[in-house]
């Protein structure tokens, strides 16, 4: 294992969590715009918008998982400490549509078309995150099992098993439920890759992404988390895995709003609805009318004057 702080910055401590929150947020944003531009899109206005989703996206990510694990939260001024992990997915892509559906309905880009392009790239950012973030802080606790029934089970000496232990240094082997989040942002990056390059309607790979990590993440992390059962409650100390958490019942409801969106927004519109849009119409300016040429006038001869009658 490495140490949960990359460096320092004149004393301040700066952890690998953020850094690979940081470097998340790039990625997935530059991958986004890319992929809007290849279809013709004004990709530029993602930046500011991530910016938005950032925002709501912590907020609601750092409220849900408080509200999940409310018992590790007896201290009021820990519910702050961000930086030590804890951050729940569901809440940051319920507040992060919040706050892109704030922003882009201002702008030409449409929530569906972006956040289709963004999926990619937020696979990818739940990949760094896991296995590089979470895993150095050994903050995903995962319940104890011996090597000799799961031989990669590993030992996580920052891990609140440590903290509690008598022995901070004692071997203490356990699913390492950081890898498994890990890979189902390689799983998620696949999929939404696979459902981009079929051209499906606006809003289909948005709809597949929630369906779709909702789903995986139900069946190979959850399961293996020292984290608190609702309703069905029981624990296999042999094989380390137990009942379901609150995080599985909520997935129940993102499975039934992904599958209900992709079929609803196929109905709606096709492929054709990723067409390019029509240039938009040069403004139109006044143009001054050309002045007309005077022509020149011809001199007439004294010949040409005409004699008024005299009068007396």
């Amino acid at each position: 294992m490495f140490d949960p702080v990359a460096f320092h910055v004149f004393g301040w401590p700066i952890r690998w969590y953020g850094i690979t929150m940081a470097l998340s947020l790039l990625v997935a944003t530059y991958l986004g715009q890319r992929l809007l531009e290849s279809r013709g899109r004004k990709g530029e206005y993602v930046w500011d918008g991530v910016l938005w989703a950032a925002v709501f996206g912590i907020i609601g990510a750092r409220a849900v998982y408080v509200l999940t694990n409310l018992s590790d939260y007896t201290n009021f001024i820990d519910i702050f400490k961000t930086y030590e992990g804890g951050l729940s997915f569901h809440g940051a892509l319920a507040f992060g549509l919040l706050g892109c559906w704030l922003y882009y309905r201002r702008t030409p880009l449409k929530l569906f078309e972006v956040m289709d392009a963004m999926a990619p790239g937020i696979a990818i950012g739940i990949m760094l995150v896991r296995f590089i973030g979470n895993f150095s802080n050994g903050d995903i606790l995962g319940y104890k099992v011996s090597r000799d029934v799961v031989p990669w089970a590993m030992n996580f000496p920052f891990d609140e098993y440590h903290m509690t232990a008598s022995d901070s240094a004692a071997i203490i082997t356990r699913h390492p439920a950081e890898i498994y989040g890990g890979l189902v942002g390689l799983i998620l990056l696949a999929i939404t890759l696979f459902v981009w390059r079929k051209r499906y309607a606006p809003g289909t790979n948005m709809f597949a992404f929630i369906a779709g990590y909702s789903v995986v993440r139900s069946l190979i992390e959850e399961p293996f988390r020292n984290v608190p059962h609702f309703l069905v409650d029981f624990h296999n100390q042999a094989y380390g895995f137990g009942g379901i958490t609150l995080t599985q019942w909520s997935s129940v409801i993102f499975i039934a709003i992904g599958v209900w969106g992709i079929i609803a927004v196929n109905r709606r519109a096709g492929a054709e609805a990723w067409d390019p849009p029509p240039p938009e119409p040069e403004p139109e300016t006044e143009r001054a009318k050309p002045k007309r040429a005077r022509k020149p006038r011809a001199k007439k001869s004294p010949g040409d004057k005409k004699h008024k009658p005299f009068k007396k």
